[in-house]
């Protein structure tokens, strides 16, 4: 009995595979060419593919401000903006893709003064609008599947002799990579 059960079940086992199989026969008196065809149906999926590639930090990823040097850095009045090449960036993506710029924080951590993270503004070009950094993430550059989108950013840095407290200061800012 038990031999019978192991035959009915290879049977049905074999008779599953077969069940789901195509075939195509030919029968014909017909002169060539024949033909017999059988359907596949096949599907794959994309993935979103997107990738940010930064470079030009001042060390590492770490980026350094310029600062002013000299009491006469300060002779047209109690604030001045100094300038700094910021980083540069590659995006490829195989959909629309931004890149996008944010403080950790509101502001720099260092003495006890909490220099603002707005005292730092950026841009995509040198003699470009400059926009304050903030906690919000700004789009920096936006765009559609590309192999290659170049982009850099540059920073204007406002001190004010009479407020900054002399100090180290840092604070991170993070660069995104959106799929929106």
């Amino acid at each position: 009995m038990i031999r019978k059960l192991v035959v009915v079940v290879g049977l049905l086992a074999v008779s599953a595979r077969v069940g789901a199989a195509q075939s195509c026969s030919i029968t014909s008196t017909a002169a060539p060419p024949l033909s017999c065809a059988v359907t596949s149906t096949h599907s794959l999926t994309v993935p979103s593919l997107l990738s940010l590639t930064m470079s030009g930090f001042t060390a590492g990823t770490s980026q350094t401000l310029n600062a002013p040097t000299a009491m006469s850095d300060f002779s047209s009045g109690n604030t001045i903006q100094i300038a700094t090449t910021g980083p540069a960036f590659v995006v490829k993506a195989n959909r629309a893709y931004k890149v996008q710029i944010s403080a950790a924080t509101a502001a720099f951590s260092g003495t006890s003064y909490a220099k603002p993270a707005g005292d730092v503004a950026w841009s995509t070009a040198a003699g470009g609008t400059f926009t304050a950094l903030s906690t919000t993430a700004a789009d920096v550059q936006t765009g559609a599947a590309t192999a290659a989108a170049n982009g850099g950013i540059f920073y204007k840095t406002t001190y004010n002799f009479t407020q900054d407290v002399p100090g180290t200061y840092t604070l991170d800012v993070t660069y995104t990579l959106v799929a929106p």
